[in-house]
């Protein structure tokens, strides 16, 4: 058994004790309780920090992850040619180097406390499935640290590269768990809509949850956002598919936007906004706006939105670290929250939210009877949390002390 004594719950008004059984669950959740009633108990003096579920990450692309710590050359430093700088190094795949990448990357975001992490692995006739036998085998090496899905992202689209169609299905019989899609990428409106549909055709036959690229660009004119969220209302998987980065939103006049986060809400359709990807990479030219979603709009009319880090040093993006304090820190500046209240609002993004996307039938939080994965956290309150990027002292999967996240100043 495991007991943390004296911790902050968020929205707790007192300091609390928090006792784990050997189950890995959560026994009691009190003001005070006795050590001694517990025998070999191991005793954690929290000292008024901290305790939040562990962090969800919903959005990664770990097949790509550190492909750019040499270099990335980039001369307009936009998506579509941070598209075309992965297309090489996709084609230079090996199942070893992907899967000792991506248990770096697993392994490096759940040192931060994630202890959930959703990825998409490219699909297409570059890579193949090349990607995906490396991750998981990653997931597999990874399993007692980290719950890992694996989208099966076609990053070209499906119809307008040959093969893909045919690699999907393949894809979700070796490994696969979400269905992932891209509809921007297909040349004409007609194949996009065609892509929508075979997404939802695969899901429905590995009953699967959804995560497609949706709208990722600075075209107003890509609306498969809307289509997507009717279709899952009248597939009935309402709650269950999520679109990515949703730019093209941002683009579309107020009357028409409004109208498309209505459906979103009546939808119930997850928007995980990854803000610090798409802050750096370019998503429109001069005049550069923060290139991200409507992320206040959607908050207010109840839409669940997240945000997630992405990438890591890749073609996309040379930096990011997997720290969720870090991606989240940036998501506050790009959507301009900048209150303790709307603070918490972001932190909900790094937690509850994404959790809500990744696995929306499952009890998540500090709970009695709820699985005790969670972070002990070296703040007072949550825009400390994400102002110093603090100390995590304790990562605890399934009432296991795994892991330990520590930033340090020293003066001479």
């Amino acid at each position: 058994m495991l007991l943390i004594k004296n911790t902050k719950i968020l929205d707790v008004d007192e300091n609390m004790d928090i006792l784990i059984n050997d189950e890995g669950r959560y026994e009691k959740i009190l003001k005070d309780i006795e050590v001694k009633d517990y025998e070999g108990c191991q005793v954690i003096d929290a000292k008024g920090m901290l305790a939040t579920p562990t962090f969800v990450n919903t959005h990664m692309h770990f097949d790509k992850a550190y492909t750019s710590l040499v270099a990335r050359d980039s001369k307009e430093e936009t998506l579509e040619e941070s598209i075309k700088i992965m297309h090489d190094r996709k084609r230079n795949y090996s199942v070893e180097d992907v899967k000792n990448r991506a248990v770096r990357a697993i392994k490096e975001c759940v040192a931060y406390g994630t202890t959930k992490i959703r990825t998409n692995v490219d699909i297409d006739n570059m890579a193949g499935l090349i990607g995906l036998e490396g991750v998981v085998l990653a997931k597999e090496e990874c399993k007692d640290i980290c719950d890992l899905q694996i989208v099966a992202f076609p990053q070209e689209g499906i119809f307008n590269n040959e093969g893909t169609e045919k690699l999907m299905w393949e894809a979700m019989e070796k490994g696969a768990d979400v269905v992932g899609g891209m509809p921007a990428a297909e040349w004409l409106d007609g194949y996009a809509k065609k892509h929508v549909e075979l997404v939802f055709e695969i899901a429905k036959k590995y009953d699967a949850l959804i995560d497609m690229h949706m709208d990722q660009s600075k075209d107003m004119f890509d609306r498969s956002l809307e289509y997507t969220a009717v279709r899952s209302i009248e597939e009935g998987m309402q709650g269950r598919v999520t679109g990515g980065h949703c730019t093209s939103i941002a683009y579309q006049n107020h009357s028409h936007a409004k109208k498309v986060m209505e459906i979103l809400r009546i939808a119930d359709f997850n928007v995980c906004t990854n803000t610090q990807t798409l802050a750096i990479m370019g998503v429109d030219s001069e005049p550069r706006t923060r290139g991200v979603t409507r992320i206040r709009e959607m908050v207010e009319m109840g839409i669940n939105v997240a945000t997630a880090q992405d990438t890591i040093c890749d073609g996309f993006h040379l930096y990011g670290t997997g720290d969720p304090l870090d991606y989240g820190l940036i998501c506050a500046y790009t959507a301009q929250y900048n209150t303790p209240k709307t603070a918490r609002i972001v932190f909900d993004m790094l937690t509850k939210n994404s959790a809500r996307i990744f696995a929306p039938e499952e009890k998540y939080g500090i709970e009695v009877g709820n699985v005790a994965d969670l972070n002990i956290i070296d703040a007072p309150n949550v825009q400390e949390a994400l102002r110093l990027r603090a100390s995590r002292p304790y990562i605890i999967k399934k009432g296991k002390i795994i892991g330990s996240f520590e930033r340090k100043q020293v003066l001479f």
